[in-house]
């Protein structure tokens, strides 16, 4: 068979939080990754990974590419933003005749039923949760003529043209069993990592997660069950990406990177041992000790994104945060002894927001965390989290346009505040944190000392115009 995994293109240039201003991130599809590595571990040798958004295909394009690959199979990534995107994608494939058309991610795990409805037909089956071995399970069934209608974590339309929901595929226990994602597939030198214009990865260090943040769908979608990967398989895949594939820069995806602190130590001493390697992680504000962060600082960590959220306690209690203003205060000191940089991640717009709370709470990002970048977003309600149930039960969407749900447009109507006042408050946010001389400068020195540290005066010149567009793009979103 012939197995097409696909990133579908975008009808505009969107808005990506990790793209914005300063932060320059762009990921590879892991999820993709993984389900190409399982399927050519056993035995498909006729797969390929589209990605439209990182090679910035059209739709037009993506419609010529179907034509000289010809498909059996496009299983199509759908995030909530992208939904418009993946059906129409999954349109053109029909009309190319492709037997089999698939949806799988975050948005249709959390609502099947309403994307079977909107495919009008161009969807034949819909994947929900970890689906790495239900599609391989899927491939065997129909290249083989067997009925793959039993087969757990799939829903499709029955013979009434009626939603039919398999039990759950079972959750990966042990993610060491798992192949490394194939890179190989994808076109990494279009990547990027944090504020950077190095060529760079992404990697998943667990899955799961034991906290309950009403906004998250991480445990929605992966369980509440932290799983993770052994350290040695971490510093393993980090090996090969430095000495295989020539990346030095990565970032550790998961945001639950610092749940053990045993297990840190252990991945810190497999690193290293890996010369000239950069990463950055993310994690939550209530771990990190001065200790553990000196000893990720020696061996080659340089930025922490830090899920912040606010600096109201109330607010943060309402979103279950579980974490203390009190601890993120002491997380951001601990940082700066350890000459480690880091990104405060904030999200406005949670029941009890209020212009007071905003102003109050950028002002003591300046002030008292003092981060190197900032990123601020609007409260986004997700299919499948308890914020969204919450907030659909109350009436409180007023912007039912999956597209919108970026971040960056107020979707909801849940504070004092007019949703038009939510936007001018976020750009005002924006504009207080970075355009500030001090800033600038700091921010400049640190992107073009990071360029001569790892790759020389030829990658000076370039991040130097990097960051210059990154004032421009910043300058532009609080215009907006």
């Amino acid at each position: 068979m012939k197995i097409l995994l696909l990133v579908p293109p975008a009808k505009r240039k969107e808005v990506n939080k990790y793209q914005l201003a300063f932060l320059n991130f762009t990921a590879p599809p892991l999820g993709l990754g993984y389900i190409a590595a399982v399927l050519e571990k056993n035995g498909f040798s006729k797969v390929r990974i589209l990605d439209c958004s990182a090679l910035e295909y059209s739709f037009e394009s993506y419609r010529k590419y179907l034509k000289r690959f010809a498909p059996d199979f496009v299983g199509i990534q759908t995030l909530t933003p992208n939904l418009y995107n993946a059906l129409q994608a999954a349109h053109i494939a029909k009309e190319e005749k492709v037997p089999i058309v698939a949806l799988g991610g975050y948005h249709p795990t959390a609502m099947p039923d309403e994307c079977l409805e909107l495919a009008n037909g161009d969807v034949d089956l819909v994947f929900r949760g970890e689906s790495e071995y239900s599609v391989l399970e899927f491939i065997k069934h129909f290249e083989t003529g067997h009925d793959w209608t039993r087969i757990r974590g799939i829903s499709y339309l029955n013979k009434d043209n009626l939603a039919k929901h398999n039990h759950p595929a079972p959750f990966i226990q042990d993610l060491d069993t798992l192949p490394l994602p194939a890179r190989h597939l994808l076109p990494m030198e279009k990547y990027r990592i944090f504020g950077s214009s190095f060529p760079a990865t992404s990697v998943i260090t667990s899955r799961g997660c034991p906290f309950s943040c009403d906004f998250c769908s991480v445990s929605a979608f992966y369980g509440a069950k932290w799983r993770p990967r052994s350290p040695e398989k971490i510093t393993e895949e980090i090996r090969y990406l430095r000495e295989m594939m020539d990346l030095k820069a990565t970032a550790f995806v998961d945001d639950l990177f610092f749940i053990s602190k045993r297990r840190v130590k252990r991945l810190v001493h497999g690193l290293s041992k890996i010369k000239d390697i950069y990463w950055g992680a993310t994690t939550r504000a209530d771990r990190g000790e001065l200790g553990l962060l000196t000893l990720m600082r020696k061996a080659g960590c340089r930025l922490v994104f830090v899920g912040v959220e606010s600096g109201n306690q109330a607010i943060l209690n309402q979103i279950r945060k579980r974490t203390l203003v009190s601890q993120i205060e002491q997380y951001f000191d601990n940082t700066k002894k350890a000459h480690m940089d880091t990104l405060a991640s904030l999200s406005f717009g949670f029941p009890g927001e209020t212009r007071q709370t905003i102003k109050a709470t950028v002002n003591w990002v300046i002030n008292r965390l003092d981060p190197e970048l900032a990123l601020f977003t609007l409260a986004t309600p997700y299919p499948g989290t308890e914020f969204y149930r919450n907030m659909l039960n109350e009436g409180k969407i007023k912007e039912h346009d999956y597209s919108k749900y970026n971040l960056f447009y107020p979707i909801t109507e849940n504070t004092g505040m007019s949703r038009e006042e939510m936007k001018t408050m976020t750009k005002w946010a924006y504009k207080r944190f970075y355009l500030r001389p001090k800033k600038i400068l700091q921010n400049t020195l640190r992107e073009l000392r990071y360029s001569m540290e790892s790759y020389g005066f030829s990658q000076f010149l370039y991040n130097g115009s990097v960051f210059a567009k990154g004032i421009v793009n910043m300058k532009i979103l609080t215009s907006m």
